[in-house]
Formats: C-alpha cells, sequence, structure tokens
C-alpha cells in the first residue's frame, strides 16, 4: 500500500500566480488566503472567501490546499449536486480536470490522490492513501457510525474546505470543525447573507462583486422581462358574476398582495403567457448562434411542475420537471438530457438552486412567488454561466434573461439583489436578515399535491406586453443591443426589396446562416457512427495506446495507472488484461459522459462522443509517456 505524502501540496511543481489560464479572483482569492494562513499564520480562524456564482468557485477549491495544507485535505459539499460538480472538476481520470486544463500542473502523474466518502463503502486504505477527499454533509453526521468524526482522529486533516459556506452555522458543521479542530478552514460562498440570522463565523479575507464579474465576462449579463397583461380579472370564493382588477382588489382590502401573487402562479392563464414570452426570447437567442440555449423554470410544487412542462411541451418545446421524488434512475436521465441537450425547458422543484452548473441555462423563467431574497438569487445564479469565447456566437449568447408575470411583484427583489451583490457590506448583512423560503414553504407538502391555500381564479383578456430592464450596461449588453439593430435593419432591406412581411425576412435570414448541407439520411449516419465508435476504441485507440505503453494486450501492466484509481478503480479488479481495461475504460467514460447506453445514442450523443473519444485518448497517452 502507498504511504501518503504528508507534503505532497507543499512540494508539487504548480502554475497558480502566474497563470493565464486563470481568473482574476481565483488568483486574487488565493493569494488571500496564502496570507491568512502562512504569512500572517491565523490557523485557528476561519478564512471566509465570497465569489459570485460562475466567477469560477470550484476552480478555487482547486487550488487552495497547494503551498497551504500540510496533509490531506476535506472538502465538504452541502448536498450531491455540488458534491458532484465538484468530483467532476477533481476527476484525474478526466482530461479536462481543472488542473490540467488550466495547466496548473504540468504533468498529469502529479495530479492528488482524490477519494470520495460514502461510508462503509469507502475502504479506510483508500482514505489514507488520499491527498483529498470529498464529501456529503449528510455523510458526516454524528450519529451515524461511520460519520468522519467517528472514524477517523482528530489531526487526520490539515486543511477543511466548505463549499456554499451560509450552511455552515448547521450542527453537522459545527461537530465537525470542533472534532478536526487543528484544520485550517476556508468557508466559501456566492451569496452575501446566511440561510439564518447568524453571523458567519470566520475572516473575510477575499470579497468578489457580481457587478466585478460581469464587467469582466466571467458571467452572463442580466436583463429582466415583466410580462404585462392588457387587462387581468380576478373573481372570489368561485363568485364568477363580479370582476375585479388586481387594483381593486387591493384599494377595497378585499384581499392582499400575496393572495394576488399565488392567484397568478396557480392560474394556467397566466402560466401560458409567461410560457409564449420565455418561448420567444429563446428563439431570439437561438438566431445565428450555435450555443444550445435552456429555459430554467421555477415552480412553487411537484404538481404545479409538471402542469407547467405540460404546457411548455404543448408549445411543441421539450420539458421536464426535476424534483425530490424522482427516482434515483429519473433524476441520472434527467441530468443527463440536460447536459447532452435533450431538452429545451428544465421546470425546476427546489433540486437546483445551488451548485447546479450548465452555462446553457439562459432564461430564467419564474411561476412562482419568491418572498426572500435568498432562494431568488440562487435561482437566477443559475443562468450566470457565461459561454465560453469559444463558443459564442453572438453577444446575446453572454446575456442571461429573467422572465416573470408583473403581478408576482418581483421587482422589490430584482432591486433588492442588484443592490445587495453589487455594494452590501458581507458581514453587515449577515444580520437582521428574515428566514428565507425553504423547500418546505407553505405550498408544498412533500409530496407534490397542493395544501389548501387562500387564491383567486384568473382571466386574462387581450394581448399582452413586456417590460424590460438590464443589470447593468455591459458591452455584451450594448453589443447585443447594436446586433438586434443591424438585424432589424436587414431584415426590414429585405421586406421591402422582395415585398414579403418582416417574419418571412427573418426566415430567410435565419436559413442564410444556417448550416443548409445537412445529409438526408439520419438513419444511415447513425449506423455508421455506432459502428465507428466500436471500431475507434477496438482498432485505432486501444492499440495505439498499448504500443505507446510498449506492453502486450494480454499483460496486467497497466493496473496501477492512475485513471484507475478513484471511481474507475473497479475496471483492474475485475478485468485482468491491458487491453480489456483500456477498452472498459473508453466504454464507460462514454456511458457516464453520454449518460445512455450506446444502443439508446442518437446522432449527435455519437458526435460528441468522437470528440470526448480523441480528448480521452491523447490524455492517455500523456500518461502512460509520462510513466514510462
Amino acid at each position: 500500500m502507498e504511504n501518503l505524502d504528508s507534503n505532497y501540496f507543499i512540494n508539487t511543481q504548480t502554475n497558480i500566480v502566474q497563470n493565464d489560464k486563470l481568473r482574476e479572483p481565483q488568483i486574487l482569492a488565493y493569494a488571500e488566503v496564502y496570507e491568512h494562513f502562512k504569512i500572517k499564520n491565523k490557523t485557528k480562524k476561519h478564512a471566509i472567501v465570497i465569489l459570485p456564482t460562475g466567477s469560477g468557485k470550484t476552480g478555487l477549491i482547486s487550488l487552495l490546499p497547494y503551498n497551504i495544507a500540510n496533509g490531506r485535505v476535506l472538502i465538504i459539499a452541502p448536498q450531491l449536486t455540488i458534491l458532484n460538480t465538484i468530483e467532476n472538476s477533481l476527476d484525474s481520470g478526466n482530461s479536462s480536470n481543472f488542473w490540467i486544463d488550466t495547466g496548473i500542473i504540468k504533468d498529469p502523474l502529479k495530479l492528488p490522490v482524490v477519494v470520495k466518502y460514502e461510508g462503509r463503502e469507502t475502504k479506510k486504505e483508500h482514505m489514507e492513501q488520499a491527498n483529498i477527499v470529498i464529501a456529503n454533509i449528510q455523510k458526516l453526521q454524528s450519529r451515524n457510525e461511520m460519520a468522519l468524526l467517528n472514524q477517523y482522529e482528530s489531526n487526520f486533516f490539515d486543511m477543511i474546505i466548505i463549499d456554499e459556506a451560509h450552511h455552515s452555522e448547521a450542527t453537522t458543521w459545527i461537530e465537525n470543525l470542533n472534532h478536526f479542530s487543528d484544520a485550517k478552514v476556508v468557508k466559501l460562498t456566492a451569496t452575501a447573507y446566511r440561510t439564518d440570522q447568524k453571523q458567519l463565523v470566520g475572516e473575510l479575507v477575499y470579497k468578489y462583486k457580481l457587478s466585478q464579474a460581469m464587467s469582466n465576462g466571467y458571467v452572463k449579463s442580466l436583463e429582466k422581462f415583466n410580462y404585462v397583461p392588457e387587462q387581468l380579472y380576478f373573481t372570489l370564493d368561485d363568485d364568477y358574476t363580479k370582476r375585479y382588477t388586481y387594483q381593486q382588489i387591493l384599494d377595497m382590502e378585499l384581499k392582499s398582495e400575496d393572495w394576488v401573487a399565488r392567484s397568478v402562479a396557480f392560474s394556467d392563464e397566466c402560466k401560458k403567457s409567461v410560457v409564449k414570452k420565455s418561448i420567444e426570447i429563446l428563439e431570439r437567442k437561438k438566431e445565428n448562434t450555435t450555443v444550445p440555449h435552456k429555459i430554467i423554470a421555477a415552480a412553487s410544487n411537484i404538481k404545479e411542475a409538471n402542469r407547467i412542462a405540460e404546457i411548455y411541451i404543448a408549445e411543441g418545446y421539450k420539458a421536464i420537471a426535476i424534483h425530490n421524488e424522482l427516482k434515483p434512475d429519473e433524476k441520472e436521465k434527467a441530468f443527463s438530457d440536460i447536459e447532452n441537450h435533450r431538452v429545451d425547458v428544465i421546470v425546476n422543484v427546489s433540486m437546483m438552486g445551488e451548485g447546479y452548473d450548465h452555462k446553457y441555462l439562459s432564461i430564467a423563467a419564474i411561476f412562482r412567488a419568491f418572498k426572500s431574497p435568498l432562494p431568488y438569487e440562487q435561482f437566477i445564479g443559475r443562468i450566470l454561466r457565461a459561454i465560453p469565447e469559444n463558443e459564442a456566437k453572438k453577444a446575446e449568447d453572454n446575456i442571461g434573461s429573467v422572465v416573470a408575470h408583473e403581478l408576482l411583484f418581483l421587482d422589490e427583489l430584482w432591486e433588492y439583489y442588484k443592490s445587495q451583490l453589487q455594494e452590501s457590506n458581507f458581514i453587515d448583512q449577515l444580520t437582521h436578515r428574515e428566514i428565507p423560503d425553504s423547500p418546505s414553504s407553505p405550498t408544498n407538502n412533500g409530496t407534490g399535491d397542493l395544501i389548501e391555500v387562500d387564491f383567486g381564479q384568473v382571466n386574462e383578456i387581450g394581448e399582452g406586453d413586456m417590460s424590460h430592464s438590464v443589470y447593468m450596461e455591459t458591452d455584451y449588453i450594448i453589443q447585443a443591443q447594436k446586433e438586434r439593430q443591424d438585424r432589424q435593419m436587414k431584415i426590414s432591406e429585405l421586406s421591402k426589396l422582395l415585398d414579403i412581411t418582416n417574419d418571412e425576412a427573418s426566415d430567410i435570414l435565419n436559413r442564410q446562416s444556417s448550416n443548409t448541407n445537412e445529409l438526408k439520411r439520419p438513419d444511415v449516419i447513425l449506423k455508421r457512427r455506432k459502428k465507428t465508435t466500436d471500431t475507434n476504441i477496438r482498432q485505432v485507440i486501444v492499440p495505439e495506446l498499448l504500443l505507446s505503453a510498449g506492453v502486450e494486450i494480454n499483460g496486467t501492466e497497466l493496473s496501477g495507472l492512475p485513471i484507475f484509481k478513484g471511481r474507475y478503480t473497479w475496471i483492474p479488479k475485475n478485468i485482468k488484461d491491458n487491453g480489456g481495461m483500456l477498452a472498459t475504460y473508453f466504454n464507460t467514460f462514454l456511458k457516464n459522459s453520454i449518460g445512455y447506453k450506446r444502443e439508446d445514442w442518437s446522432n449527435e450523443d455519437y458526435e460528441r462522443a468522437g470528440e470526448l473519444l480523441e480528448q480521452q485518448a491523447e490524455y492517455l497517452k500523456d500518461f502512460i509517456e509520462r510513466t514510462e
């Protein structure tokens, strides 16, 4: 058994502070944490770092141990979605792991040993060999016999990194921090206020504002659309003989503003209006780009989420509802469909509030009444992740759009969100805060059924309109406005020249900018790609790697490759020859990446698989050559 190199993080050569592939806030936050622990020697004081969603928090986690930790590092996530995001970023078996992808570590053989702690399923010998252990908070609860604090000595970890640290005053966090009391603790968060009214313990060493991240293009710029109905009437207590405008409801003190918002949220007519407007924005975003933009929608409960998905499907769009009652295999399939662009709309019920990163979520459609800032901010955060420059085809690719019904009364939260994230002082904002919404809010009893709440029927008359505002005037916003104006001028000129409508002229422009040379036999292409993928693994990639390694196909020398640690440990235990191990690795890697069995792949899946194979083959070749 290999012994842990307790000096791994000190001795490993890294490229961090002068690395032009890293973002400014990642380097500066790393430098401040280094100074806090190594220069100022404040090892007993927790270091707090604020980075907004999309600006590189997961990447910073990858950096923090180097030159700072004198031993093993524990990374704690508050829920599985965040844990999976971190695991994928730190997966040494994937060529796109953060260290290699950004050139922090040049030699893949120098990557750290990463182990995900899963209680009884995780062997002690693997934990002892690990440089980094990642764990979900549920695996740390002291009442669990296999909790880390019940299994390992207090000096087992030299550093603890807590992601989404606004959860960190929970009892479980405190128990573990008290047990591993000698560890350096770093708390990372994207939000300027906590989920309770307690002050976050520690010293704020670095804060990066959302406005800075937008200005530097690290996250999408933001714009907001309110759907404004032409005429809207409410009925009370099933009395359809009397109709009231919302202003009459409020002026006559018949019901509260909350009642109006609930009525709008539960109204099919209002849902359909917001659905159509969000689709209009989606279609506009998809013009003249190859970026697979998607809509993420927020629903009050599971029943509402399913209904909203049905409305999108009726409009001809692929939509799924994501919620905590999905079975594990249903949930896995849903997230795989999202990652592989098999859906257009994701309707969310308290499942993707934080920690889920998918850069192609570009429109946030709101179908519920948010009452407090944190869940609102977390939901909008899902559309902040920027589209890389090499993928973006136009400025609007990097503008996130928020759309909601005017009578959900979200303007105050929008303004609050802007002011708090741009200008607030972190420590001051941790106190005197109302307890925010949670998954167990009054409209959801955990079963997906509505609890009896008071709301009225809503009838909409006429054609509604959209009001529009932006978070801040960024370069993306300015450029997008220019591109829209240029396009509108071309449409107008073409319309006059050919004596056609503006819509017809727009269709012509879209066809001109799209690929018109598509092959007309997708069934033939699919068969060819199936054969090509299998042939590529068996006859090209595996033989080339065996030749590069100088080993025989029936040998076992490759079982020691670093890729067969972590999530691929099972392969050399079950497959006993070099050729079989490599082929199984590639097949498993593709299944994990695409999310479906090979027989269920589409043409697009096979196309992506080809790109992934080429990338992984180069990565393994580098591994093998450095091993020699």
